[in-house]
């Protein structure tokens, strides 16, 4: 929990660093519009290159605006040739499709640009929308960096996404293949032990193994939860308080997964591959690994799909139960 801890720490002095900012802006009064006059210079939300007009929902460039177009009204089953993780600029934006289609979607390019508001209608946004200032300079789609609005206490959740009761600020409405789309982006990459150990194994070399894999899993999880849809719209406490509640069956259900067209081994890492007489080194560890195998056996039976497992994934994390959020409209 200490890792989960340290890695969103980071996470916390920037959003009191964005909330002072929009404090400042707030207090400047007659100055907002100083502000806005200086901040005419629109960029595109996807690649970053100089924005055309609002598009979808979001401010973007002629280039993402036709290549969403085009992906929303015919194929669109792009594959990423690496780990979902392309980098999105004005050089680069052609060079995975399939991540500039998943960009597209984080930051909120919606059909039609439509948005419910808080009563229910359906707005269209476009570049004439006349709202507060604060709502003009970003996107209401930025899932990755947005905070919560002021008057709201901090307050945001997933109802941003189902249309619950108790969320006053701006909402996404995402179909499921959308939030689908973003769950699989979202994947971690394969991992590698990288750590060369004789064999038999030893009750400190096995731990030693095991511990470090977690200790690389941990990290990628953190990056992976902030991709979750929904999730970064929670508190930092929530946050943290849902990863410490739920990193155990998390990592599970990620090792169930690799393993589960491998009968009778558990694949820790590409490297890593144990059966359940490795684990005898480790007093108790051979137990543990008759209840895993015992478990994925049942998962290989379900013939659980891809597109399962991620969701599933994602439930795990955001339904642990296990405290009260800070954040009252969950």
């Amino acid at each position: 929990s200490s890792v989960v801890t340290n890695q969103l720490s980071a996470s916390e002095e920037k959003l009191c660093i964005a909330s002072d900012r929009q404090q400042s802006y707030s207090a400047a009064g007659s100055g907002v519009r100083v502000f806005e006059m200086a901040n005419e210079t629109r960029y595109c939300a996807v690649c970053s290159d100089f924005a055309s007009g609002y598009h979808y929902g979001v401010w973007s460039c002629e280039g993402c605006k036709a290549f969403f177009k085009r992906s929303i009204q015919g194929h669109n089953d792009y594959m990423c040739p690496a780990t979902n993780q392309c980098t999105m600029d004005r050089n680069r934006r052609k060079s995975c499709q399939a991540c500039r289609l998943r960009k597209c979607y984080e930051v909120g390019m919606v059909k039609g640009g439509l948005r419910k508001d808080r009563g229910g209608r359906v707005l269209r946004k476009d570049k004439r929308y006349c709202g507060p200032a604060g709502d003009r300079e970003k996107p209401y789609g930025d899932l990755e960096h947005r905070t919560a609005p002021p008057q709201d206490g901090g307050r945001n959740s997933s109802s941003s996404l189902n249309g619950g009761e108790g969320w006053r600020g701006p909402r996404i409405t995402m179909s499921p293949e959308q939030v689908l789309f973003l769950l699989q982006g979202a994947e971690p990459p394969a991992l590698c032990s990288r750590q060369k150990v004789a064999r038999p194994y030893t009750e400190v070399t096995m731990m030693t193994l095991l511990t470090s894999m977690a200790d690389k899993e941990l990290v990628h999880m953190i990056a992976w939860a902030k991709k979750v849809p929904g999730f970064q719209e929670l508190s930092l406490h929530d946050q943290v308080q849902l990863l410490e509640s739920s990193w155990l069956e998390v990592l599970m259900i990620g090792l169930i997964w690799r393993s589960i067209h491998c009968p009778g081994k558990l694949i820790f890492a590409q490297d890593l591959i144990l059966d359940r007489s490795e684990g005898d080194c480790v007093e108790g560890m051979a137990e543990i690994f008759d209840m895993l195998l015992a478990t994925v056996s049942r998962f290989r039976m379900l013939k659980l799909k891809p597109e399962e497992f991620v969701c599933l994934k994602a439930i795990i994390l955001l339904n642990s139960g296990a405290f009260s959020f800070c954040s009252n409209s969950v």
